[in-house]
């Protein structure tokens, strides 16, 4: 028979059995939701493919929204209008991050009607800096509110404002319209 310690002892312990494992699957930063790999792949100013260890991931940057890019489709001729500074963005990413090996820290799984693979909402990291926050910093995309966390919604504002106040990339503008707020037109397109 226990004693009143021995059965606290008994009663932690399977406290922390049942707690461990939850605890590490909600927790961003455990190990099993870090992934490393190659970009293979830059298709607007927040998303881009890593290939890790032969899987393609296809990535979008956690926090943030850039301005959507134009889109052409190429059988029907229908043409999607872009965002000014688009294309500004999708370069800016892709000049730093376009074959290069990143980390990136899986904040949560997206599926889309429109696609048929899984998209990694994720914070990428490249030789330790947060990829994520310097697009926002140098003006490249907003701080996309409905995704952030509790826990990063300060800093993303923040950064946020401080590319404002500074003017860089689309806060050029007077008032940028953000791609939430963005209704494309479509226009056909003669092919040529």
């Amino acid at each position: 028979m226990l004693n009143k310690a021995g059965c606290l002892l008994v009663f932690w312990s399977c406290l922390l059995l049942l707690v461990a494992p939850a605890r590490a699957q909600n927790d961003p930063h455990h190990e099993a939701h870090i992934i490393e790999g190659l970009v293979v792949g830059v298709s607007e100013g927040d998303r881009m493919t890593v290939n890790s260890y032969g899987t393609e991931i296809p990535v979008r940057l956690y926090g943030i929204a850039a301005p959507q890019t134009a889109k052409i489709d190429k059988f029907t001729g229908w043409y999607k209008q872009g965002q000014p500074f688009a294309e500004d963005a999708f370069r800016a990413l892709s000049l730093k991050v376009l074959h290069q090996v990143v980390r990136i820290e899986i904040r949560e799984t997206l599926v889309f009607k429109t696609e048929p693979t899984q998209v990694a909402v994720a914070v990428v990291y490249l030789d330790g800096r947060n990829i994520n926050l310097e697009m926002l910093y140098d003006g490249w995309a907003w701080a996309y509110r409905r995704l952030l966390s509790r826990a990063d919604h300060p800093q993303y504002m923040v950064t946020e404002r401080m590319a404002r106040a500074k003017h860089n990339g689309l806060w050029t503008q007077a008032n940028p319209q953000p791609p939430w707020e963005f209704k494309p037109h479509l226009k056909i397109k003669p092919k040529i």
